[in-house]
Formats: structure tokens, sequence, C-alpha cells
């Protein structure tokens, strides 16, 4: 007897049921149960053979739907046989004959609606429970301008006790639905948490390995452009007859490769810290700006370049200096790297509570197809030297976009190109010090 109880609880309630499975299955039970006990109470009160009928009748296809339930697995059609014969043909009727508005029947209407929308799927469940919500409602003023539609309950007992047993009987069969999901989302959010953790745990794990792998790349290739920079010293020194054309040509391609591989080392390393804000801080942006400016003022003179700026004063963000320099200072590059002899724009404002910053060349352009892609990674419009990364831009959305700003790009082929990336202004709410 007892393994045959905890086999009927396996198959009907067991763990590894789906929640709206075991949720119906409760709800079906409860209600084959609870219709035994009306039909019991109904026949107590003399109420009539008619609504004892009709208490049986529920029982018997809610019995039906839960073993057809269980044996097929079709538990959507289970649940919409429920709505319809259940809840638009059996609960009228019990409506009727039953009391109308003056018996227990409306906390069962409430329970239909609410079963509705647990049961079934996003906007099919809140089609039918709008159509149940009219329908009772419908009910409601049917009886009340044609009474003589209602059976009326014969004393103020039985329609005390009507009361009283539905208002607990929807009243259990609601805090458990409500105890059921709650639980469910407890447990989700535990292995949610679990996830997190984990997850967390191999974010940490890859920043890492990116950071000593581009830290431990450095050192090595900078030994070795430092080797063939002076290869190329000697060779440059010996008479024109005693050079090998092929030894310079192979040299100036391993230096550029070098360069390109150090320039991926570095955004690598980069890339590995922006998802880490412990460097951010309160950030003086305008001094910033000035700064590297300054700083990047020979390289552009190489190509007759010159920078103009027009930065307004007191503008403060909240973020990491060291990224945020990164990406002014790729942006200035591309623009370099496109342009000869000419004027390249560096612009910051505040509008509101965004600051915008703007490099702005007269250069080559973009071509249309490469524009859409500028900033996926590895894409790449190449530079002067020819060894362009395609990290550049992919690393300047990413820092821009860490520190809640956005970036994007205009350009005409042949006109010149605009960079433009925003960020939020400090305005305390994040606490640090001015960098």
């Amino acid at each position: 007897m007892k393994s045959m109880a905890i086999r009927f609880m396996d198959t009907y309630f067991g763990p590894a049921l789906d929640l709206r499975v075991r949720l119906f299955n409760t709800l079906a039970a409860a209600g084959v149960l609870i219709s035994l006990i009306s039909a019991v109470s109904t026949g107590i009160n003399g109420e009539g053979a008619l609504t004892v009928a009709a208490c049986l009748l529920l029982s018997a296809v809610g019995t039906a739907l839960l073993f057809f339930a269980a044996r097929t697995g079709r538990y959507q059609l289970c649940y919409t046989l429920t709505i319809v014969i259940v809840f638009f043909l059996i609960f009228p009727f019990t409506f009727f004959i039953g009391g109308g508005y003056d018996s227990a029947m409306p906390y069962y209407f409430v329970f239909a609606i609410l079963f509705t929308i647990f049961m079934l799927n996003e906007k099919r469940a809140l089609i039918l429970a709008a159509v149940l919500l009219v329908f009772y409602v419908g009910l409601f003023i049917f009886a009340m301008r044609i009474p003589g539609m209602v059976r009326p309950l014969s004393t103020m007992r039985a329609e005390m006790t009507d009361k009283i047993v539905g208002f607990v009987i929807v009243s259990i069969a609601l805090s458990l639905t409500m105890y059921a999901q709650t639980n469910l989302y407890r447990e989700q959010q535990r292995k949610l948490d679990e996830q997190n953790a984990v997850l967390s745990q191999a974010n940490r794990a890859k920043t890492e390995f990116l950071a000593n792998v581009s830290h431990e790349m450095r050192t090595p290739l900078t030994v070795i452009s430092v080797n063939i920079q002076t290869a190329m010293g000697i060779i440059n020194r010996m008479d024109e007859a005693m050079k090998d054309p092929e030894a310079v040509r192979l040299l100036t391609e391993a230096q550029s490769e070098i360069m390109r591989l150090s320039r991926m080392a570095g955004g690598m390393l980069a890339l590995s810290s922006v998802s880490d804000s412990v460097g951010k801080s309160k950030t003086n942006l305008t001094k910033l700006l000035d700064c590297t400016a300054d700083m990047l003022g020979l390289l552009l003179s190489k190509r007759g370049n010159k920078l103009d700026t027009n930065i307004s004063e007191g503008l403060t963000v909240f973020g990491d200096a060291d990224l945020l320099v990164q990406v002014v200072v790729n942006l200035i590059q591309n623009s370099h790297d496109h342009t000869h002899d000419d004027v390249i724009r560096l612009h910051c404002a505040r509008s509101g509570s965004t600051i915008t910053v703007t490099v702005k060349d007269n250069g080559t352009g973009i071509v249309p197809e490469l524009l859409p892609h500028v900033f996926e990674r590895g894409v790449s419009g190449k530079g002067i030297d020819g060894c362009s990364t395609g990290y550049g831009l992919f690393l300047c959305k990413t820092v821009v976009e860490s520190h809640g700003g956005g970036i994007w790009i205009e350009s005409e082929p042949g006109k010149g190109a605009a960079a433009y990336f925003t960020l939020p202004v400090y305005e305390g709410q994040f606490g640090g010090d001015t960098v």
C-alpha cells in the first residue's frame, strides 16, 4: 500500500515533473476531492439531486483529465479541455442551479481565470482569460436581469456553508499555486546565482590569461624589435655595394610584423582590463584630452599633419583614464594614418548630461562597404605601415560602452572621416577622486 502511494506521488507530483504539470495535477486532484466534498455537503443541505449530480460530474471530469494527461503527456490539450468543459460549461451550469452570485461560484470564477493564466502560454492565456472574464461578468448581468433562471439556495445556512466551503477551497488552491510558483522562482534564482558564480570565475580566469599572455609577449617582442633595428642600423652603415636588398626587405617586413604583434598584445592587455571597474574614478576629461593632444603632436608632424583642438573646460567623467587615453590615441592614430599634410580636429563639448568627443579629418575616408563593420574585431582598413591589427576600433567600442557611452563613425570616401564617442557626465553618483 505504501509503495503504491509513493508511485502515485512520483507519477503525479514528483519533483522531476514540470511545474505546470505538477500544478495541473495538484489542482485536478484538489478539484476531484473538492467536488466530492461539495456533493456530500450539498446532499446534506438538501439542495437537490441536480446540484449533487453536477458536483459528481465535475469530479468525474477531473479524474478523467488527470489520468488522461499522465498517460498521454498531452497536458496542453488537457489544460484547454479543462477550460472549455469545466470553466465554460460546468461552472456556469453550477452557477445557475447553485444560487447564482449569492453562492460561492464567484470565488470559483476567480480561480478559473487565474488557472488559465498559469496553465496556458503567453497570448493564448491572456486572450482566454479575458474571454472568461467577460463571460462571467455576462453571467452576473444575465442572472440579475432574469432572476428566474437562477435556482436559489434554500436557506441562509446553506448559503453560508456554500460560501465558506468555496472560500476555503479557492484560498487553498491559490495558496498552493503561489507557493509552487515562489518555490520555482527561488530554485531558478539559486541556479542562476550558481551559474553566475561559475561564469564570473571563468571570466576572471580568461581575463588573467589574456593579461598574462599579453604581458609575456611584449618582452620578447621588444627584444626582437630592438635586435632588428640594430641589424638595420648596421646594414645602413655599410657601403651600398655591400648591402643586400633582399636582406633589407626581409628585415623591414619582420619589423612590421613585430610591431603588429606588439599592438595586438597591447590591445589584448587593454581588453582584459575593460570589464574591471577597479581602475575607474572621477576623471578630468579636459586635462586628459589636452595632455593626449600634446603627446601626439610629434607623431602627427612626421606626415605634415597638425592637431587642432577645441576642448571645453571643466569636463568630468567617471572612468579609467588609461583606457580613455587609448581610445583617443587610437582614433587620432587612425586619422593620422589616412591623412597627409592636413589638419586633424579634436573637439569635445558637453550637451546636457552627455559629453561628446569628436576626431575629424579630411583624409581618404572609409569605403561604404567597410563602414558598417569597422568596430568588429579583426576588421581593418590598413594603416600607413600596412600592419593594422583590426583591434583598435573594436577596443574603442568596448571601452566606451563599458563606460556607459556610445561610439560611431561618419565618413565619405575621399572627403575624410569623423569619429564620435559619448560619455556620461560625472555628477557625483559614483564617488572617487579626480584624476
